[in-house]
């Protein structure tokens, strides 16, 4: 672009199209349909949210600057209710907004159950070794007091490989 088309642009944005006085020059009014009417309010969703979680991509309305300042230039003189339609707009994204959260909760809330029973499975699995080394440290005991040393060591051998389990389970409850 060379720097006469640039100062052009940039005085049409500041000063609008018409400013000349050639009104044959510009092709779309501000108040054409295909005029983004929330951009002349500068609050169009697709520009405030660009580059965002919830980014829309393109207007499929016209956005110009030029347009913008023409619209302000107009709405000095006089109401042209373009709140109305951008209101309507506004309230259209919000409905979407909305229908997004509640979907992207209600997956959140499955993700939750789910990790929820895993972490509820994980725990019981860790409760009951804990009640079976329990288990076996009695039967351990009451088999020394009753002088079977050998059975008494056997059972404990199998209280470490049961503490082993637990560790193990532990470690995996504590992971997830």
């Amino acid at each position: 672009m060379s720097a006469q088309a640039q100062m052009r642009a940039m005085l049409d944005q500041l000063m609008g199209t018409s400013r000349d006085g050639d009104a044959t020059r510009q092709r779309v009014k501000f108040s054409d349909d295909r005029v983004c009417k929330s951009h002349l309010l500068g609050c169009c969703p697709h520009d405030i949210l660009s580059g965002t979680r919830m980014d829309l991509g393109e207007c499929t309305k016209i956005h110009d600057l030029a347009l913008r300042a023409d619209y302000e230039i107009a709405a000095k003189e006089r109401d042209l209710f373009f709140e109305l339609d951008a209101m309507e707009h506004l309230e259209s994204f919000i409905v979407d907004c909305d229908r997004r959260t509640d979907i992207a909760k209600k997956r959140l809330a499955e993700t939750q159950e789910e990790i929820s029973a895993e972490v509820a499975a994980k725990a019981e699995k860790v409760h009951e070794l804990n009640e079976e080394i329990g288990k076996l440290l009695a039967k351990a005991e009451q088999l020394g007091a009753e002088g079977n040393v050998e059975e008494s060591q056997k059972v404990m051998q199998e209280v470490e490989r049961v503490r082993t389990k637990k560790r193990e389970a532990e470690e995996a409850h504590q992971w997830n």
